[in-house]
């Protein structure tokens, strides 16, 4: 039996209700279909707006004081860049360790600048300017000689310690003389 033209007119004609509720449950068939996965794609764009927007409010909100920040790193930056010692200036550079031993009382037995001038081409804005300290004194002159450096207006750092004891200890009770070695590195520029 083939369907024609005449037999599917007919066939709408004596059951319109039902074709009509056929055509249009197709017709929602195909919309939920289309929509669904059309939300899908909605959804995962109105996240990625969602985020962009709290990542603009947040830029907007951390610009608001953006010129006090600004002068505040800027006044901070040339804090730390006091605290700098520079790489030409050897004779300024040893004349911190010089205050220190006068400062403490120790005596100081040998000061060495380590290494060549400043590495030509580094990449990094600053490096260390390397020392080696002798000095010597009894164990209370050599903590407060350390803890001078370490609180001192240079960044130091300490690549090694070694110390030794001179002699005996005194009558008095006020303790051996100990020799320091240090080898260490201001923090620098060129």
């Amino acid at each position: 039996m083939t369907l024609t033209l005449k037999d599917s007119a007919a066939f709408f004609k004596r059951y319109p209700i039902g074709v009509a509720c056929g055509l249009l449950s197709v017709i929602a068939l195909v919309g939920y279909f289309v929509r669904s996965t059309r939300a899908s794609e909605l959804s995962d764009q109105l996240k990625d707006v969602e985020t962009q927007g709290e990542r603009i409010q947040g830029d907007i909100h951390n610009g608001t004081d953006l010129v006090a920040q600004c002068s505040t790193l800027t006044a901070a930056a040339k804090e730390l860049e006091s605290r700098l010692v520079r790489g030409s200036e050897r004779a300024h550079n040893q004349q911190y360790f010089y205050e220190i031993e006068s400062e403490t009382g120790v005596r100081e037995v040998s000061l060495q600048p380590n290494g060549a001038d400043p590495r030509k081409g580094a990449n990094s804005f600053c490096y260390g300017i390397g020392y080696t300290v002798t000095v010597e004194g009894n164990f209370r002159q050599l903590l407060d000689f350390v803890g001078r450096l370490e609180s001192g207006h240079y960044f130091y750092r300490l690549i090694s310690a070694s110390a030794s004891r001179k002699g005996d200890r005194n009558v008095s009770g006020s303790g051996a003389v100990i020799s320091l070695t240090l080898n260490l590195e201001l923090l620098g520029l060129p």
